[in-house]
């Protein structure tokens, strides 16, 4: 019985599989240069054949500070952590809340 080696070229890797951005919502101003987004994402579950909303809370680095409460904003993943709980960052506010 022949078994297949399984190569690297073959395996996706974690940056490969990561998404590289998300969109979501600001909700939380928690302390200088962070905000907390609320990421909406679907996922299909083969078992009941239906997709699933999946809320997702990530905390985000916000270098100048221009995002509020209410504003809908492009994250990116850095690759690596800001700090111990981000990793994430704001690329650019899409709109915001009007006040």
């Amino acid at each position: 019985m022949c078994i297949p080696s399984w190569g690297k070229d073959l395996r996706a890797t974690f940056e490969e599989r990561m998404p590289k951005f998300f969109f979501g919502h600001v909700i939380k101003k928690s302390s200088t240069k962070t905000v907390k987004v609320l990421v909406n994402q679907y996922v299909f579950n083969a078992r009941a054949q239906r997709r699933l909303k999946v809320k997702t809370k990530l905390l985000t680095h916000d270098p100048e500070e221009k995002c509020n409460i209410g504003d809908f904003v492009k994250v990116r993943h850095t690759g690596e952590n800001v700090s111990k709980r981000k990793a994430h960052i704001v690329d650019r506010i899409i709109r915001a809340q009007e006040q």
